[in-house]
């Protein structure tokens, strides 16, 4: 039997029986998941269905409903270290997640997407705001820094890449092309903005990968198989779209030279070194003869090589599952509906070491560190770019290495604490280590 049909009758059984906490295994490097549930669609108050948070521990399989907002969707949860952002619908809420307390709550209409850039929380915006479609928060207490104007159409995603900061610019519904803005945070001001395109259409989401950003475009409603991956260039403004050919959804992240996305209506992935779709149907279409089920949301664990998706119907019922990079199903947990947003909170264990393994290669040093952190080549590994992820997956910092580089120091000074991935693309292959910022 084919693993994407596995996957379906897994979820069918676990609905009907109302069992949804299977047995596995959890990994000890996430120590949870977040989940936002949109609740109900209800468009005219009273109101009887709110946005719930709530945290899933892959070890013990608990589910933990820790908080309501109430409005009446949600669009993104970002984690930095042991905080939690929620935006929802008209606000943006801040959490500790070691405590489960709201730290903090802004009103805070047409939010979207989130990222983070030093100690700013930037926010993109969508209807219906109309002037300004980025706006700069404290990361630490939410307070309003900056609102970024000069941006012509809502906005979706947003990375960071060598310190500056790059915003998917949707086209909606009567749009023609995609764009794709660039903030220049020494300024708070808008740098350019680049013409994408008409196959560009549905910009969604943006990764930096290998020296470019990488803007998964959607496929938008009612136009077919028209979806479609950008590799733009910043350092020359240039860009390539290759039309997929397929539905295409948003963006759920990457791990070493995949891109995990949706593909008509499952999760498929794209490789990102040859620019071609390596796998459609990771993950099939879970709405197919199930009463209208979609995925809401996805994580992706690139440490475990897991996914964490949620899946409902929209109107009646909310399930989330765990299952591998294969695309077979591993375990699951309860939900609300439209758990439209999640994030993986990652943790390193005490006792981390000062350096790493020589055995591949690379040494880190110190581990923990202040300021500096050094990058040591050992023997014959030739190393080609270095790539600092927040534990969101969102490229902090990028650096291509010169041949003749053997000792490397990266200024960390003004980073927030706590955990960052370090990625290094070398003529082998990938890896990723773990360090932490005091």
């Amino acid at each position: 039997m084919q693993k994407n049909s596995v996957f379906l009758i897994v979820l069918f059984f676990s609905v009907i029986a109302g069992n949804l906490m299977v047995n596995g295994q959890g990994s000890t490097d996430v120590r949870q998941v977040i989940i936002a549930n949109g609740g109900k669609f209800e468009s005219v108050p009273p109101f009887s269905d709110y946005v719930t948070v709530e945290s899933y521990d892959p070890a013990t399989h608990l589910v933990n409903v820790f908080n309501t907002i109430h409005t009446q969707s949600v669009q993104d949860v970002l984690i930095k270290g042991d905080t939690a952002y929620v935006a929802a619908q008209d606000s943006v809420v801040m959490y500790n997640l070691n405590t489960y307390q709201r730290m903090m709550a802004v009103l805070d209409s047409g939010v979207n997407k989130m990222a983070i850039y030093g100690n700013n929380l930037i926010i993109t915006k969508q209807y219906p705001i109309v002037t300004y479609k980025v706006e700069i928060r404290s990361a630490s207490d939410l307070g309003l820094f900056h609102l970024i104007t000069g941006i012509p159409g809502d906005c979706e995603g947003v990375t960071v890449y060598n310190s500056m900061i790059y915003v998917a610019v949707d086209s909606g519904y009567l749009g023609l092309n995609g764009r794709l803005a660039v903030i220049d945070p020494s300024s708070w001001t808008v740098s350019n903005i680049y013409n994408l395109g008409p196959s560009a259409i549905g910009i969604n989401s943006l990764y930096p990968y290998g020296g470019y950003i990488y803007c998964v475009n959607k496929t938008p409603y009612g136009s077919g198989n028209v979806g479609s991956v950008t590799q733009f260039n910043p350092t020359y403004g240039t860009f390539v779209t290759n039309v997929l050919g397929i539905n295409v959804g948003p963006g759920y992240g990457i791990a070493a030279n995949l891109l995990y996305m949706g593909m008509n209506f499952g999760i498929g992935s794209y490789n990102l070194d040859t620019q071609s779709i390596a796998d459609t149907t990771i993950i099939a279409n879970p709405g197919s003869g199930t009463n209208g089920i979609v995925i809401s949301s996805v994580g992706v664990d690139y440490i475990n090589d897991r996914f964490y998706l949620n899946l409902g119907n929209r109107s009646s019922f909310g399930v989330g599952f765990v299952a591998n990079f294969n695309g077979d199903s591993l375990s699951s947990y309860t939900t609300g509906l439209n758990a439209d947003a999640c994030a993986i909170d990652f943790r390193t264990p005490t006792g981390v070491s000062n350096t790493t393994s020589r055995e591949d290669g690379v040494s880190i040093y110190p581990n923990p560190v202040n300021d500096h952190l050094m990058i040591h080549l050992n023997g014959k590994t030739t190393l080609n770019e270095i790539n600092i992820l927040d534990l969101t997956g969102r490229s902090i910092l990028t650096r291509e290495v010169q041949k003749s580089e053997k000792t490397i120091r990266i200024d960390i000074p003004g980073y927030p604490s706590g955990v960052y991935m370090i990625s290094f693309r070398t003529d082998q292959g990938s890896m990723v280590r773990k360090f932490i910022k005091r």
